[in-house]
């Protein structure tokens, strides 16, 4: 995968005309709805100065049309960014990768994760992609996950953010999860299980900043080193002390699972303001890259 300097040419070339045509589009609306609304306004300043009350009480419906139809046009607007801009990125990282706004990972997927010990009561989520990257098959999405809380007795929100999963085609059997120290006790159950089976915590990696802020639990006599290498490690760790976003990581098999949570989206486009906005676009890009280049430690090392 190419740096963001390179990210930057191809920006400057490329992919700026086609936000400029989208800044385009975005005037032109603003533009209309504000006309349509000084209309509506002079129209209901006129039929109140009649002061007939009849006519007074039909003012609300032209006003709940015009913001009917005008959240549905922004709507709209927004939605087009997205995949505008994300296949432009994908394009420019490799032209066989797809993308598909309204599709997510199946839910037995996220299942076969065994990161989170809840029994799903909604899920669904957009924007996947996948691909291959030599010879490992990835994909990746945004997600949203509940449950049902019996204590509580209501649904609670325990996933939001990004999942991903990548094959990366090795002989290795076994389990290893990892997540954050002061989530401890979300993940008991997980602990539990490890440990009935005579699995245990793994207490170093040879990373002690790494070590710091993960748990670690893996199944018995099963070779750890050579799935948690020192560059996997090494650049979990990095987008962990860059991101600040907590982190959830499985290995089941030959399966490799992350779940990164992040409740917000970084290409949510705005409609009163410009988003000729390099930066945004470069904060996702960073994230591929780090996908990416797991994917490429996985295709080198194994």
């Amino acid at each position: 995968m190419q740096d963001l300097k390179a990210f930057r040419r191809y920006y400057n070339n490329s992919l700026h005309g086609e936000l400029q045509g989208y800044e385009s589009r975005r005037l032109r609306l603003l533009v209309v709805l504000g006309i349509i609304a000084g209309a509506l306004l002079g129209f209901s300043i006129f039929i109140i100065s009649l002061r007939i009350a009849a006519l007074s009480i039909f003012l609300a419906i032209p006003w709940v049309v015009y913001f009917q139809l005008g959240r549905q046009r922004v709507r709209a607007f927004k939605d087009q960014f997205k995949p505008l801009v994300v296949r432009s990125i994908l394009k420019f990282i490799d032209p066989r990768l797809c993308y598909y706004h309204k599709e997510f990972i199946p839910k037995d997927t996220f299942y076969r994760s065994s990161i989170f010990p809840y029994t799903l009561s909604s899920y669904g989520g957009e924007d996947y992609i996948m691909g291959n990257i030599g010879e490992v098959f990835f994909e990746m999405c945004e997600l949203k996950a509940t449950y049902y809380s019996d204590i509580k007795g209501r649904e609670e929100l325990f996933f939001d953010g990004v999942f991903f999963h990548a094959n990366f085609n090795t002989k290795f059997e076994g389990r290893i999860v990892l997540f954050p120290r002061e989530d401890w006790q979300m993940f008991i159950g997980t602990m539990k299980d490890f440990t009935k089976y005579g699995g245990h915590e793994l207490l170093k990696t040879g990373n002690e900043a790494f070590d710091k802020e993960f748990i670690i639990y893996i199944d018995p006599d099963i070779h750890w080193k050579e799935i948690l290498t020192p560059e996997l490690i090494e650049v979990l760790d990095i987008y962990h002390q860059k991101s600040n976003k907590k982190m959830y990581v499985s290995f089941i098999d030959s399966h490799f699972y992350m779940a990164i949570a992040e409740p917000y989206e970084l290409l949510e486009a705005h409609f009163l303001l410009s988003n000729i906005n390099f930066d945004l676009l470069a904060a996702y890009y960073d994230e591929l890259f780090v996908f990416t280049k797991i994917v490429e430690d996985f295709d080198v090392t194994h």
